[in-house]
């Protein structure tokens, strides 16, 4: 991290204020070591989100806290962004919060608050990754046990990322594309930009394009959210993949401004069923 002048670094030539300047002048902090976390305010934890819902979970039920967060702060990301959706969006993010009193859409807007905190500083943290938000809907036990819905530990998805990921995948200014039909919260694909990242070098937001998708919305609602605060170009589709039936797309932040870059790869959700 390069050192950066502030401004009690400058010396003015004047000596009535040169003495002034001297008193709050204060030494530059030390470099981060490689490890050191250099985001520029307090990360919360999943356990503090955790904490945060079931503190509102005994008036609000756990699973509808969830799933409502995710959607509204699924749908406010994108309707900055992806206008033809907006009207449809917003109908639907104003159908669920007018469901809360208003004491209660204020602890939505400090969980999403907490969640975007949490997913965001991975851009600052060195590029530290992990499945956020699979971590919180596993723990919070909001899995679907009789679908057979378990997601895969982060550390055991960096291991397979680590094993099929080579020097030619990482092929500077050679787009890369990701693909996950099933992709859950989005954690093999974080394990894959991982290693890209910081295995390899390489700049997964101008030189990656992710195409997913899951037949659960809460699915691609938290993948949407993990790829988008991480700067991800992205597609996210919610769809059955087996029976090629669409419901809906949302595209991230990173891909909307780098439409003319990754265009082509919108025809691989092309000839798919729509309801």
């Amino acid at each position: 991290m390069n050192e950066q002048l502030s401004i009690f670094d400058i010396v003015i030539d004047n000596k009535k204020t040169e003495q002034v300047i001297q008193i709050y002048q204060t030494e530059k902090p030390p470099k981060p070591n490689a490890y050191e976390n250099v985001c520029p305010y307090p990360i919360p934890t999943v356990a503090e989100i955790i904490k945060l819902i079931e503190r509102e979970s005994y008036r609000i039920n756990k699973s509808k806290l969830i799933s409502d967060t995710f959607a509204c702060g699924a749908i406010a990301i994108s309707n900055k962004i992806d206008l033809p959706n907006y009207e449809k969006r917003e109908q639907q993010y104003l159908q669920i919060i007018k469901s809360y009193e208003p004491r209660e859409q204020k602890q939505i807007a400090e969980l999403f608050g907490k969640i975007g905190a949490l997913l965001s500083s991975v851009v600052y943290d060195n590029g530290v990754f992990n499945d956020y938000l699979g971590e919180l809907f596993m723990q919070c036990n909001q899995g679907n046990k009789n679908c057979g819905q378990f997601f895969t530990p982060y550390h055991l998805s960096k291991c397979i990322a680590k094993i099929n990921i080579t020097d030619e995948c990482s092929k500077q200014g050679k787009i890369i594309t990701i693909n996950d039909p099933c992709c859950g919260s989005g954690g093999l694909i974080l394990a894959g930009l991982d290693v890209l990242k910081n295995d390899y070098g390489f700049n997964y937001a101008h030189d990656c394009f992710v195409l997913c998708s899951d037949i659960d919305i809460r699915c691609v609602y938290m993948t949407y959210l993990q790829l988008s605060f991480a700067g991800v170009p992205a597609i996210i589709t919610h769809q059955d993949t087996l029976r090629q039936e669409l419901w809906s797309v949302w595209k991230t932040p990173a891909y909307c401004m780098q439409y003319l870059r990754f265009r082509q790869f919108e025809n691989y959700i092309h000839g798919v069923k729509s309801e």
